[in-house]
Formats: C-alpha cells, sequence, structure tokens
C-alpha cells in the first residue's frame, strides 16, 4: 500500500519524455495487474484496488490503452478482440462503492474520472462500459433513477447534493452518450441532466466538443414503439392525467393565468426567486438579460 502511495506522488509529476512515457506504461501495466489481485479479504482487495485507481488517474489517458492490450484467453472478458477484464473489475468496484451509500466523493471520484477519460479516448474501453452501463433502453414505463441497474444508481447520483459527485456521474454518462445530448436525455431524461446541460451551456441541445466514431446506437423495438409518449421531463411514460382546465371558461382560464404572473411577479420582486431564460449560446441568465440578448439577435438578422 505505501509503495502504491510513493507511487501516486512521483506521478504527479510531469513526463514529457518518450521514456517518461514509456515508465509511465510499465506502471500501467503493473496497475492492471495490482487490479486482477485477491487478497485474504474483501476489504483489503478493496483497499488495494482503490490505491491502484488513484494512482492510475494520475496517468495521461493515451498510456491507458495497456490496461486492455493484454492477450486474450479462455474465460475472461473480452470484447472486439480486447481483453475487458480490467474494465470489468472498474465496473464492479464503483458499483461496490456507489452501494455503501457514503463517503461518495473520496470513494467515487478517482473512478469516475478514471473510467470517463479511458473512455474519451478509448473507443473500445466506451463501448464496453456503455453496453454493460447504458444498454438498449427497453423499459421506459419506470423513471431513470427508479430501479436497481447501475444506470437507475448513477443517474440518481446526477441530482446528488454534493456537487462534485453529481458532476462526475453526469460527466461519465454524457461520454457513453458521446456527448450527445439527444442520446444523453433518452436515458436520464432533461430533469436529471439539466445540470450538466447548464454547465455546459448545452441547455438548447447539441453536442459536447469530443471526437467520437460514427457508429450509430439502434433502439429496441419497445424503445420505438413507446417513445411518442415519453415525458422528456421524466424520462419514462406517464400515465394520462386529468386535464385541470378542461372544464374552464375562457375567462377563468385568463384569470388564473394572470394569477399566476402576479404570483410570480411578487416572488420576483422580492427576490426569492429570479426568473431564467436561456440565451443564444445555451447557457442560461436572467430572463431579462436573456430577452435583451434575443432581441438584439433579432434586429442583426434582420438587417442582414
Amino acid at each position: 500500500m505505501e509503495a502504491l502511495k510513493t507511487l501516486f506522488n512521483l506521478t504527479l509529476s510531469d513526463f514529457n519524455d518518450e521514456d517518461g512515457a514509456h515508465q509511465l506504461r510499465l506502471i500501467t501495466a503493473i496497475m492492471r495487474h495490482v487490479l486482477m489481485i485477491k487478497t485474504q479479504t474483501e476489504d483489503k482487495t478493496e483497499e488495494l484496488h482503490s490505491h491502484a485507481i488513484n494512482l492510475l488517474s494520475n496517468i495521461p489517458v493515451l498510456c491507458l490503452g495497456v490496461m486492455i492490450s493484454v492477450q486474450s484467453r479462455g474465460g475472461i472478458e473480452e470484447y472486439s478482440g480486447k481483453n475487458m477484464d480490467v474494465i470489468q473489475v472498474l465496473l464492479d468496484f464503483m458499483v461496490k462503492r456507489i452501494d455503501k451509500g457514503s463517503n461518495f466523493k473520496e470513494g467515487l471520484t478517482p473512478v469516475f474520472s478514471l473510467m470517463t477519460e479511458s473512455s474519451r479516448h478509448h473507443r473500445d474501453i466506451r463501448k464496453y462500459i456503455k453496453a454493460q452501463v447504458l444498454p438498449p433502453l427497453k423499459d421506459v414505463k419506470n423513471r431513470p433513477e427508479v430501479g436497481t441497474t447501475i444506470r437507475n444508481k448513477l443517474v440518481r447520483l446526477m441530482t446528488h447534493v454534493d456537487t462534485g459527485v453529481k458532476q462526475s456521474a453526469a460527466e461519465f454518462l454524457f461520454v457513453l452518450c458521446k456527448e450527445s445530448v439527444d442520446n444523453l436525455l433518452k436515458y436520464t431524461g432533461y430533469g436529471n441532466a439539466a445540470g450538466l446541460l447548464a454547465a455546459r451551456g448545452l441547455l438548447a441541445g447539441g453536442r459536447g466538443g469530443g471526437q467520437y466514431s460514427e457508429d450509430e446506437d439502434s433502439d429496441t423495438e419497445e424503445y420505438k414503439s413507446l417513445k411518442p409518449f415519453i415525458n422528456p421531463i421524466t424520462g419514462h411514460v406517464e400515465e394520462p392525467m386529468p386535464n385541470p382546465i378542461e372544464e374552464m371558461t375562457e375567462e377563468q382560464k385568463e384569470y388564473e393565468a394572470l394569477k399566476l404572473v402576479n404570483m410570480f411577479d411578487q416572488l420576483s420582486r422580492q427576490q426569492i426567486i429570479q426568473p431564467m431564460g436561456v440565451k443564444q449560446d445555451g447557457t442560461i441568465a436572467p430572463l431579462a438579460e436573456a430577452i435583451s440578448q434575443c432581441n438584439i439577435g433579432s434586429c442583426s438578422s434582420d438587417s442582414d
């Protein structure tokens, strides 16, 4: 354990030359071996793996391909001809830490960081992890955060009280979705993803800045048949609700609308809430500022 802690401190330095990169690849190979070890007890094994993951989080992403370059043998995880045994260990470690239900920041952030960056830069790793975490959707009758699957557990973390935890979980899922807003929302719902999209300036949709392969994800027949009925905010099919204004007269509807506007105006004047809007660049801003920018943009377009 002490040797791993020492290596962790050493790898905080920059290794810019080829010899340094070679040393980092060797360290990665050793850490792969460490992650495959099981000690006398589960607790000791988890502690050992935790130190190895912390160390791998310091390794440049281009050196992490060593983790899956080991020759495949019978009876182990394999994907596209790559040895994914250690990636499965990382996934199992992540799920075990989530199931503990405590100390998320120290226990989960390093493994999230390692798997996110590995998935961002290594296509085979991303595709293997996505197959385990975000398999093709079949059940859309339950909310994305409800259930016992890995996806359900990660979506619940997207609204965790700790900012670091929810950002790490959301970024991990976003990368698995190739930084496509539409793809992410399919698995999480808009409500759970709003924090990430606001931080990235993607509330209006689009893609992040990552470079990914052009292969398309295929939807199941169950998802295709129910897609028109999915609530995009909650990410699931909701039971039909009675329309509360269906039996109102036009005068009653207008009265209720004005009442609601006055309530919002009062709360805004008392600075209890602040109405927000989405700017042209996809970020949020106070409503007056967003409207002003929109008007300026419209005027510019008209003049052109």
